[in-house]
């Protein structure tokens, strides 16, 4: 039985239906949070804004607000732009999609950047393909928590906080490895990682620490696997195999 049939066989709706909601569960949590932070940041450039005006009008300032405001219009435009999100990224449109792969990490990357204020991170790309065909919305939510948890757990005695994402096309589908230079994780704690709830460590940030636990569902519902390697103070490496799939496959 390939992975489709087994997918659609009915001793299998329960996982099915499992799968489904940890999808809509990270669709709604990342629209929550982004729509937060959008709100956030506008009333942050309206301040600006405002003070910038308020500044130009005392005699003592020289008067050359309109650069000032069009540069925090850009900015902000700027981020309205990684907001932006092609049709079909959504878990009720999961169907397999030529997605273009590099755009889309560094717009992920770029967005947890302002979510984690992790302004001193940098990111380094190696893709054997530029495109891949695969479910954009669950492509999109693995991106979304991998590179979270690199950045969120990143080393502050490190200075400069470093991922690397790799693509590799195999015969079979495609590797994903997201490395860090971060906090990593004891070596007996790593199995633990996948648990709901799980932290690794007290100074993990308030939350529940469901999203690796959440993405190893997404990834083994879609027929791949995940694996990490990480060792304490030696940062983190998460490698995910996605099985191939055609434009024809999809989702019910």
């Amino acid at each position: 039985m390939n992975i489709l049939q087994e997918r659609f066989n009915p001793s299998s709706n329960q996982h099915l239906l499992l799968a489904y909601i940890a999808d809509l569960e990270l669709e709604v949590d990342r629209l929550r949070k982004q729509g937060q932070f959008i709100q956030q940041e506008a009333r942050a450039v309206t301040q600006r804004i405002l003070q910038i005006c308020h500044d130009a009008s005392l005699p003592e300032n020289a008067p050359q607000p309109i650069a000032d405001i069009a540069l925090a219009a850009e900015q902000f435009a700027e981020l309205l732009h990684d907001t932006y999100e092609p049709s079909g990224y959504h878990p009720a449109h999961d169907q397999v999609v030529a997605i273009a792969i590099r755009p889309l990490i560094e717009q992920v990357f770029r967005w947890q950047q302002r979510l984690l204020a992790a302004e001193r991170a940098v990111l380094h790309v190696e893709l054997a393909t530029e495109y891949v065909e695969w479910f954009p919305a669950r492509l999109r939510h693995i991106l979304d928590n991998l590179i979270s948890n690199a950045l969120r757990y990143r080393d502050p005695a490190k200075g400069e906080a470093r991922v690397y994402l790799g693509l590799t096309r195999l015969t079979e589908g495609y590797e994903l490895r997201i490395s860090d230079n971060g906090l990593g994780m004891p070596w007996d704690k790593r199995a633990e990682a996948f648990e709901l709830f799980y932290r690794s460590a007290p100074a993990r940030a308030a939350g529940l620490g469901v999203g690796l636990a959440v993405v190893k569902l997404l990834v083994e519902q879609s027929g791949g696997t995940l694996t990490v390697e990480s060792g304490e103070g030696q940062g983190t490496s998460l490698i995910v195999m996605l099985p191939r799939y055609d434009v024809t496959d999809y989702l019910s």
